[in-house]
């Protein structure tokens, strides 16, 4: 027996207590109350025990007022709060949950002889709201914004709301929807259409306390809201699910019973009364048609409600606006139900369906032109309601013809900036028999769509936002290492040039060795155009930048395009006749065009076809940009156009992604930067680019160059330099030896004393130590220790007057952009021949003279 007693013991020991959860309840049917016996029921009571079947709790339902639990959850009285709307005040000593549990909006509600149809209506008006109510604190918010003075009083309970406008102690009464829709019919109250402030509930804790009672919750709202098949849902279908009642009311039946046992005496005892009874049949029939309709009207809002709480309250994901739609069709018993998004194309405004439900069931998304149609005043911000007649009323929108419509109801989409996003619209194939019924079921379902709406087009531009960002931090790199070996070979170029032409000078005209240095030379031209080109890919190859005209540019490339393509491919042009000047470097222009050419005769290939190239003068804002040329940093203003279109076999948008990627190619023997380069050149220029093309109906290129003002000036040739009166020193700075021993010859085949120099630092010293012998300084831009730049400024400090030549690379505008206004006496692009080189110093000198 002791050891029995012992064992015993030690169980109850090792047995863990259940925990004790205190719940506030508050008169709010069907959400959460107390019945008459004492006990909690209501959706949440419902979500709760199974929870805490779960969790292992035990439940304690705390009864009192709204207010009441607000006090209690801050005094700790009461572990959980449930039906929580979120407010900056209760933040401070309330914990919500991080998944509302449901969403709910306000309803105003007046009493029948008190005349209040809108919010205007209530000014000066007596107004009853719960106390400590997220739905009274909306509705004075409203009054606010329209300027409206009201005279509120509180009461304890939504019941007791409905019950003071009933009995004409005040106006009118504000609840929530959940409450209104589903006791509206106990009170002699008239539901107003000033339905309003959709918002999410949430159960919520004291400050601090009770996180696990939260974590808890939101597992099983996260689980229960995305499964239809949830406890969560099922709680909700059973108390918001119309149920069908079947019969009379009692009272009815007993009224019924009473007459028709008076009209059989009356029969039995005088045939006189025969026309009373006939009278009184013709009231209890009209009476139990009454009746009957009454409960039509119940089932009708009934069902009303479920609607709207199931639309709105879906979560978030592919299948919510489609879930959206079904709703709203369902709730106003609409033939057709779409939400649709605006956008632009080819300069017209258009709507694109995101989701449809038709005929019962969901429908195939299209799109449409807004210009004529009812959805066009409902983009532009205006609710909009044809009751009969929408076809009369719009006889140029096909989409009302097709879908044999009689009436519309369209609500704008719009974001929290009050940018306008799309339409949420309803069409009935007969006249509209409660209008403002649908127009406030549409109010509730547009504020949630939008909501939506906004959320997913933040998420599709932070995405777009991110691949372009990827893109253009690998373009960037590549960029930057095709500019460096550009750098690096031109300065291998440039040393082979150098020593090339200073052979040639020494060669007698009949040796037979110059054909050979002439060829070498051609082949090292051919190397700085391939060096040209990587610059372009790089961003930095706009070389010789003039004002032309674009047609100008196209025409003397003409003849090379002609020769290029085969004969079966025809080329046409369509020039403007007046062209604005943009800014450009017209070589490279060209070079785009031969490349846009050639890849689009290797996409018509052997078959017969057509490349045509179009130049026009466009004028653009900001929206057309954002739209066509999205991602790229371009102005609103006037652009010079062109356009390279062919009837080739086109593009899927996988190929498209990789066009611009370097050695990318369609094609067997295809090499090189190709169109990667072409946007280099685009980037150089502070021009755009946009594709359009689909597999099997073609491409077209549309280029966007920036005009310019300048007026282009005719370019005389240059005199050669007089020789000079006598003998002028050189400083040569380079950081590559081949270079300095290279320029150093060429420029002592000219007569010239060279002094030589590897960095800045060197520079700089050379010139403190040799003073007024330095004649010139010839001086690359890019070395270590001390650059360019900073050599300039410091030979700036000793000798004002001291002519300085830049040698780079890169091109001109980049290299020089820093020497602006600083007394540069010269550049000279890299590599350069014996004749440029001659020139330039010469020239300089000559001035100095």
């Amino acid at each position: 027996m002791t050891l029995l007693l012992v064992a015993l013991g030690a169980v109850g020991l090792l047995a863990a207590p259940r925990r004790t959860v205190k719940v506030a309840v508050f008169p709010h049917v069907p959400a959460i109350s107390m019945e008459a016996g004492g006990q909690a029921q209501g959706f949440y009571v419902d979500m709760l025990k199974e929870v805490a079947e779960r969790e292992g709790w035990d439940l304690r339902f705390i009864p009192g007022t709204w207010q009441e639990g607000l006090d209690r959850a801050r005094s700790g009285e009461v572990d959980l709060l449930t039906s929580v709307g979120y407010t900056a005040e209760r933040e401070a000593y309330l914990d919500y949950g991080r998944t509302p549990s449901f969403t709910v909006w306000s309803i105003l509600y007046a009493h029948p002889r008190a005349g209040i149809h809108t919010i205007l209506d209530v000014r000066d008006r007596r107004i009853a709201l719960m106390r400590g109510d997220v739905n009274g604190e909306h509705f004075r918010e409203l009054c606010s914004r329209f300027n409206l003075t009201c005279a509120f009083r509180e009461y304890g309970s939504f019941g007791e709301v409905l019950g003071a406008v009933a009995e004409g102690q005040v106006d009118g009464g504000v609840t929530s929807s959940t409450f209104g829709y589903s006791q509206e019919a106990r009170f002699k109250v008239e539901r107003t259409p000033v339905v309003f402030s959709p918002f999410d509930i949430y159960f919520a804790v004291a400050k601090g306390r009770n996180p696990d009672l939260l974590r808890a919750l939101d597992a099983y709202l996260s689980e229960g809201r995305t499964r239809p098949d949830s406890g969560y849902h099922g709680a909700i279908n059973r108390w918001l699910t119309p149920q069908e009642k079947g019969g009379l009311p009692p009272w009815a039946r007993r009224a019924g019973l009473t007459i028709l046992g008076l009209l059989a005496l009356a029969t039995a005892i005088a045939f006189v009364f025969r026309r009373q009874v006939r009278v009184a049949t013709a009231e209890i029939r009209a009476l139990n048609a009454g009746l009957e309709r009454e409960l039509a009207q119940r089932r009708r809002a009934e069902e009303q409600i479920f609607h709207v709480a199931s639309g709105v309250s879906v979560a978030t994901g592919e299948s919510f606006l489609q879930e959206l739609v079904k709703h709203l069709a369902q709730a106003t018993a609409a033939d057709v139900a779409f939400i649709g998004e605006s956008i632009h194309e080819n300069g017209a405004s258009r709507m694109r369906t995101l989701a449809v439900f038709a005929e019962g069931g969901p429908a195939e998304n299209f799109t449409y032109d807004q210009s004529g149609t009812p959805c066009e005043r409902a983009a532009r911000g205006e609710l909009c309601v044809i009751a009969s007649g929408v076809q009369e009323a719009f006889p140029r929108c096909p989409l009302l013809h097709d879908m044999r419509a009689q009436s519309y109801v369209g609500a704008p989409l719009v974001d929290s900036q009050g940018q306008a996003l799309g339409v949420l619209a309803v069409l009935h194939r007969q006249p509209l028999a409660s209008p403002v019924e649908v127009t406030s079921l549409l109010r509730i379902f547009s504020a949630r769509a939008s909501a939506e709406l906004e959320r997913r087009n933040t998420e599709g531009a932070r995405a777009l936002l991110e691949r372009q960002m990827q893109h253009a931090q690998k373009l960037e790199s590549l960029g930057v290492l095709a500019g460096g070996i550009a750098h690096d070979f031109n300065n291998l170029l440039t040393a082979m040039l150098g020593h090339m032409n200073v052979a040639q000078m020494k060669l007698a005209p009949e040796s037979p060795a110059l054909p050979h240095l002439e060829s070498l030379e051609r082949i090292i031209h051919r190397a700085a155009d391939l060096t040209r080109q990587m610059l372009a890919y790089s961003g930095k190859g706009r070389f010789v930048v003039r004002p032309y005209d674009l047609n100008h540019v196209v025409q003397e490339v003409t003849h090379l395009l002609e020769v290029s393509i085969p004969k079966k491919i025809a080329l046409r042009f369509q020039l403007a006749p007046s062209m604005p000047l943009v800014e450009a470097d017209a070589a490279q222009i060209q070079q785009i065009i031969m490349n846009l050419v050639t890849n689009a005769a290797d996409a018509i290939g052997e078959a017969e076809g057509t490349i045509r190239l179009t130049t026009a003068a466009l004028k653009v804002d900001r929206a057309y940009l954002e739209q066509v040329f999205q991602g790229q940093e371009l102005a609103p203003g006037t652009y010079a156009t062109l356009e390279v279109s062919d009837t080739g076999c086109g593009m899927s948008p996988e190929v498209q992604a990789r066009i611009f990627e370097p050695f990318f190619t369609t094609k067997v023997t295809g090499r090189g930067l190709g169109l990667s380069a072409t946007m280099g050149i685009l980037k150089g220029h502070h021009a755009g680019m946009r594709i359009y093309s689909e597999p099997g109906r073609g491409t077209t290129f549309k280029l966007l160059f920036p005009v310019t003002d300048t007026q282009r000036v005719e370019e005389t040739p240059q005199a050669v330099a007089p020789a000079l009166a006598r003998k002028s020193t050189v400083l040569l700075v380079d950081d590559e030896e081949m270079i300095r021993e290279a320029a150093a010859a060429v420029l002592e085949s000219l007569g010239l004393s060279v002094l030589t120099a590897e960095d800045g630092r060197q520079a700089v010293e050379v010139v403190q130590r040799e003073g007024e012998r330095v004649d010139v300084v010839l001086m690359d831009l890019t070395m270590p220790h001390m650059d360019g730049r900073e050599a300039f400024q410091a030979i700036r400090r000793l000798r004002p007057n001291l002519p300085v030549i830049l040698s780079s690379g890169y091109n001109e505008q980049e290299s020089i952009q820093d020497f602006l206004g600083r007394g540069l006496a010269a550049f000279l692009q890299k590599p350069y021949t014996l004749r440029a080189l001659e020139q330039t110093v010469l020239a300089v000198l000559a001035k100095q003279a």
